[in-house]
């Protein structure tokens, strides 16, 4: 009996020391203050960097030589402390310093230079944290990097970056403040061209959350001086907005959202304010019934060119059976511009039906049809001769994406002169980063392949980039006529794995003979198949319109493969035909391959490349590329190294320029 009590009295006793050390062990864990403190001894690191380079120009057959060799030993040290308490101030730190030998020559005919010179590799990295646990907290950081990237697009680009700036937070409950600041130059180096970026920006975003609700202040401040290959272009925007969404109602049934934003920019000597105001309601009037109205209303001013746009819609949307919504609205508009002597207004009404169809087929098929028609009447009338488009939205896709679609101004006969196209506030150059493309009374603007460095830093690693187009045209109307528009589609998906479609858009109006409105008619169909790791389609359209008509043929496949469990391969291949009647054809190819293996544990390896051929109206362009290389880690010592191969030709007539890049690099870096 005494051994029992014994055992049991020191299982009690486990149990109490178990609890009072788990309550001990937060302030076991709180650190002392201490006015400056490492997180263990800095880690330093040695390592090796060589790159090397051979670019070649040959114009009509006349070569130039550009090569280049860097060899850098460098140093580094990575850390983390902090000062008086992690929860004050904690900093991280982290960077590498080179001195090595540059050597750099040129030979063109009849002409060479050599030059060796000592260059310095600086890079870093440093953060500061205050007060992180805090509800009021900030984070500063400061950088430089020389590095390459690879977008993608049969390019690698050079990238100097130099960046800093910080973050301000404040949340307290439901209501948040969030600023954030700073300042960045970014040198970008391609195939052909460069460019940079200097930029000084400031961010605001106010967030108050409500039970039914939440308002949203936004503010931006941004100044950008684009340094490119045909000059400098520098631009500035403010912009300030305010948006509030609310549920009401005593099921909660009815939403509204509100909201109003100004903005200013400044770019090429020319001055833009854009004031936005929009409303949005939705009620559910009963379990299959709900009505909705929309309303925006948008004054854009290119000075001296003004336009003001008015846009309301209101209707009912009504689900019959699971599969079947049918939609009826009401809608409207109003359009006035100016600029110098000419001005021009269109109003707009009408109404519009929409029926969709979504029905599972048992388990072997999925069936999908849509179709609306719209009927709207419409006034127009200009004077002056031409008139003013402003900010005109589009979103653009690189010609080798298989999303590429002609992208045309919404006016006939533009005057090319007065074309200004920007992204993010940014003015786009005309022959380095877009073309214009004149079909029939439209005109179409089509990204240049391969992207220009300033283009490539806007697309990153996307296919499309969302611009503004401002522009002017020699089209005004003085008419009323209606119009009618329609669409249809129809989708039939067969066990999951094919696929056949089929869309038609068809406008008409009975405007008069002497006045300019578009006429189509657009037929597409296509089929397109997915097993496993294939994916395939092809599709046909027919565009047929009085401004413009042309035929396309689209085709795509994409394979992916996992050979085994450490390797992958994948191969993607599009090809594009467009036959236009009135100017020629257009054709593109394109094909990327990538191959990737894990070795073992601390060894992978790849190879991958990819080539495009695009042929427009007569001018030939092929851009190559092919990558390879290797990255080692054993322990604390990792090395990367590798080869890479750009190539670009373009061709028109009896004119020929080729391009050729050759790289080697490999980088190593032992830490202790």
């Amino acid at each position: 009996m005494r051994v029992a009590w014994h055992q049991r009295w020191r299982y009690v006793a486990g149990l109490l020391a178990v609890g009072v050390a788990q309550r001990l062990a937060p302030w076991a864990r709180a650190e002392d203050p201490a006015w400056f403190k490492l997180d263990g001894l800095p880690e330093p690191s040695v390592g090796l960097e060589v790159d090397g380079s051979e670019e070649t120009t040959r114009i009509s057959g006349v070569n130039s030589v550009y090569d280049t060799l860097f060899i850098t030993p460098t140093v580094g040290l990575k850390g983390s402390g902090s000062v008086y308490h992690p929860n004050l101030l904690a900093f991280d730190f982290d960077g590498q310093l080179g001195w090595g030998l540059n050597q750099m020559s040129t030979t063109s005919s009849g002409y060479k230079q050599s030059i060796n010179e000592y260059d310095v590799l600086d890079r870093y990295l440093v953060e500061v944290n205050l007060l992180q646990e805090k509800p009021l907290n900030a984070s500063f950081f400061a950088s430089q990097d020389h590095t390459y990237r690879d977008y993608g697009s049969f390019d690698t680009f050079t990238v100097d970056r130099t960046e800093y700036g910080g973050r301000i937070n404040w949340n307290s409950g439901n209501f948040s403040v969030n600023t954030d600041f700073g300042y960045r130059d970014e040198s970008d180096t391609g195939l052909v061209d460069s460019s940079e970026v200097q930029e000084t920006y400031f961010n605001f975003l106010g967030i108050n959350k409500r039970k039914s609700g939440q308002t949203t202040v936004t503010a931006r401040w941004d100044l950008f001086d684009n340094i490119l290959n045909v000059g400098s272009v520098t631009s500035q925007s403010e912009s300030v907005g305010i948006a509030d969404s609310e549920t009401f109602g005593s099921r909660e049934q009815i939403t509204a959202a509100t909201g109003v934003s100004y903005g200013h920019a400044e770019y090429a000597g020319q001055l833009t304010d854009t004031l936005n105001a929009t409303e949005n309601v939705n009620a559910n009037l009963a379990p299959n019934l709900d009505s909705f109205l929309i309303f925006d209303f948008q004054q854009d001013q290119l000075h001296p060119s003004s336009e003001s746009y008015v846009q309301s819609s209101c209707g009912l949307r009504h689900q019959l059976y699971e599969s079947l919504t049918s939609t009826f609205d009401v809608h409207g508009s109003y359009q006035d511009n100016s600029a110098g002597g000419s001005s021009g207004t269109s109003d707009l009404y009408g109404v519009g039906l929409s029926e969709n169809y979504v029905k599972r087929l048992q388990s072997w098929g999925h069936l999908s049809i849509g179709g609306s028609i719209v009927g709207d009447q419409q006034d127009d009338s200009s004077t002056g001769g031409t008139v003013s488009s402003i900010d005109e939205a589009h979103q653009l896709y690189l010609p080798t994406s298989a999303q590429y679609r002609p992208v045309y101004l919404n006016r006939p006969e533009v005057i090319a002169g007065t074309i200004q196209v920007t992204a993010n506030n940014q003015l786009l150059v005309e022959g380095t980063d877009y073309d214009v493309v004149t079909s029939g009374d439209l005109t179409e603007i089509r990204l240049i392949v391969p992207a220009s460095s300033h283009l490539q830093t806007l697309l990153g690693t996307s296919d499309n980039l969302s611009v503004s187009v401002s522009y002017e045209s020699n089209s005004g109307i003085n008419a009323s006529y209606e119009s009618l528009t329609s669409s249809f589609e129809i989708r039939l998906d067969l066990f999951g794995q094919f696929g056949i479609y089929g869309r038609v858009n068809w406008q008409d109006n009975n405007a008069p003979s002497t006045v300019l409105t578009q006429t189509l008619t657009d037929l597409v169909g296509g089929v397109d198949y997915k097993w496993r790791w294939l994916r395939t389609g092809a599709e046909y359209e027919d565009y047929d319109s009085n401004f413009s008509k042309y035929d396309a043929l689209r085709f795509f496949q994409s394979m992916d493969f996992s050979l085994e469990r450490r390797s992958t391969l994948g191969i993607n291949l599009n090809e594009t035909y467009y036959h236009y009647p009135a100017s020629g054809d257009q054709t593109v190819y394109q094909f990327v391959t990538r191959y990737s293996v894990q070795l073992w544990s601390g060894l992978s390896c790849y190879v991958q490349g990819g080539a495009a051929l695009e042929n427009v109206y007569g001018t030939k362009q092929v851009n190559g590329s092919a990558q390879t290389g290797f990255n080692w880690m054993y322990g604390k010592l990792s090395v990367r190294a590798g080869y890479e191969f750009n190539t670009q030709s373009t061709t028109t007539g009896e004119f020929s320029e080729d391009w050729e890049k050759n790289r080697i690099f490999a980088y190593l870096k032992r830490t202790f």
